[in-house]
């Protein structure tokens, strides 16, 4: 057999394969081969991230997990000089950089009320207040509010590695 022959023939194999294969063998082989797992760490905290822009000593940083299989967003805020104690932390979406947005996940009440802090927590993204497609695109940040910049002071988009 030509060299050429046998290359139409594992052409001819592997064609006939893609055909033979359903849709949802195709999903099962990508869902199977897609991480469970995306993550982010140090993502910043900053006032040049709000809209419009603040000019602020405050900054921090986030880390973020998002679990595709339970649809858990565990995150992480550390921050440091804001300009007054905090007036409201939240999860807002969705917006690109440079957008604002409404307030999806409110976890104010149970933020330390410092200047300075970290604070950890979790939030179940349920489709309807937080979005996994969006939530993956970098279409939701995190905000901290202040009597300064009752706006908000700091802000960080999340955005997975």
């Amino acid at each position: 057999m030509s060299k050429s022959n046998r290359l139409l023939l594992f052409i001819s194999i592997i064609t006939l394969a893609f055909i033979s294969c359903s849709k949802s063998d195709w999903k099962h082989f990508f869902d199977h081969h897609k991480k469970d797992v995306v993550s982010a760490r140090n993502l910043p905290l900053t006032g040049s991230q709000e809209v419009p822009e603040k000019i602020t000593p405050a900054s921090g940083k986030v880390d973020v997990r998002y679990n595709l299989k339970t649809k858990k967003l565990e995150f992480t805020l550390s921050w440091k000089e804001l300009t007054g104690i905090p007036t409201g932390a939240h999860i807002h979406g969705t917006a690109a950089r440079g957008s604002n947005a409404g307030i999806k996940y409110d976890f104010f009440d149970l933020i330390p009320k410092t200047t300075s802090g970290t604070f950890s927590n979790s939030v179940t993204v349920d489709g309807i207040a937080i979005k996994e497609d969006s939530l993956l695109l970098g279409y939701y940040y995190f905000n901290m509010h202040t009597p300064t910049n009752p706006g908000g002071e700091i802000r960080g988009q999340i955005e997975f590695d």
